[in-house]
Order: structure tokens, then sequence, then C-alpha cells
């Protein structure tokens, strides 16, 4: 496999979660479950693979903070009212280590790391909660995937894959 094959995904993972608009591009759990299940079958190796998705993740995350520091309460406003009240009721829940759940929630991945930096949070403490939510969703799910990938049949796996995806990008429709 060539470097963009690699670098691609990791791209989008950095895009999804780094920028607002992240909030309306589903499929990050989907990529990186295809992922894994392209390693599964040997298709792809888990090294590069798996250090290269950690570092779009949390680039990302560096992104969205930064941009949350700078744009702040103008952005926040346009961030959809139903994301807005269910990421506040993430942070004020769990605080901070929200950042170990956010990565797993379509949508909130791409808020919380903007509220954070909107509100002022501590980077330091900020990158290091960063990293280690990155690190459980990206490597948890590109290794279950390829568990999974080793032990199932291709024509069993794919279809699960693409279902998932289709129940994504339905949620994400208005009313839907």
């Amino acid at each position: 496999m060539n470097f963009w094959t690699y670098l691609l995904p990791a791209l989008l993972l950095f895009l999804e979660v780094g920028f607002p608009f992240g909030l309306f591009v589903p499929g990050g759990d989907t990529l990186l479950l295809a992922l894994g299940a392209l390693a599964g079958e040997g298709r792809l190796a888990l090294f590069p693979l798996l250090p290269i998705l950690l570092l779009g993740s949390y680039l990302g995350h560096g992104m969205g903070y930064g941009l949350g520091r700078i744009l702040g309460p103008k952005v926040i406003k346009r961030f959809p009212e139903r994301l807005r009240q269910q990421a506040t009721r993430l942070l004020n829940r769990f605080g901070p280590s929200a950042l170990l759940v956010a990565p797993s929630v379509p949508g909130l991945r791409t808020a919380v790391p903007f509220l954070l930096g909107a509100l002022g949070f501590p980077w330091l403490p900020y990158l290091a909660l960063a990293a280690l939510g990155s690190l459980l969703w990206t490597q948890g799910l590109v290794l279950l995937a390829y568990l999974v990938g080793e032990r199932l049949p291709a024509w069993l796996l794919w279809p699960v894959l693409l279902l998932l995806l289709a129940l994504a990008l339905l949620r994400r429709k208005p009313g839907g």
C-alpha cells in the first residue's frame, strides 16, 4: 500500500475532529472500523496505520481547541442547539474527562474540543486528556475491527460495516 492509503484516513479524522464542519460529516467510527477490518484481512498493516490515525485525531483535537480559543463565543452560536446542550451536559457531568468519551460520539468529538477551548480550559491538561481520548478511540475501534476481521469472512463483515455507515447517515438527516 502506498503512503496516501494511510495518510488520507488520518487527514479525514483531523478534519472531522478539528473543524466545526465535522459536525456534518459522519463516518469517523465507521472509517476506523473499516480500516481495522482491512488490516484484519491483511490488506493494511497495523503499523503505520495505528500511529498515523492517532496523530490525525490528536492534531484534530488540538485544532478544535485552538479554534475554540480564537473564535469561541462567536462560533458556538452556530452549533446546532441540540448539540450544544448535549456537549454542555457532558462537560457538566464529566468535566474535562469528557474528552475520553467525546471522540466516540459523533458530533461531540468536534464540539467538546471547541467548547473546552472557548471556555479557556488550560492547554496542558487538555493536551494530555486529548491524547488519551484519541488513543482510546482510534486504537480501540481499529483493533476491535482487526480482531473481528481476522475471524469473520468478508461477505459477512462488510455488509455490517455498510449498515453502520447507512445508520450514521440516516441519523444525520433532519427529522431522521
